[in-house]
């Protein structure tokens, strides 16, 4: 089967919990995978909270559906 590919760039900041986090855990846990990561950098330091970046590819079998049901 073909494989769908998806690009989220992932927020962190150790703390406070961000949107994009919190997308990478549904998407893992709706059979997407990580395919590769990269990181993006850092920002903070001692005026300002850690923070850090990624852009994270992923990608998943593609679900076929018959009737509304999914086939294999």
């Amino acid at each position: 089967m073909p494989a769908q590919r998806k690009a989220l760039v992932v927020h962190y900041a150790p703390g406070h919990p961000t949107e994009s986090l919190d997308e990478l855990t549904t998407l893992l846990n709706n059979d997407w995978r990580i395919l590769s990561s990269s990181a993006m950098g850092g920002t903070g330091g001692a005026t300002a909270p850690a923070q850090f970046a990624a852009l994270v590819v992923l990608e998943r079998d593609e679900k076929k559906t018959v009737g509304g049901f999914s086939a294999g």
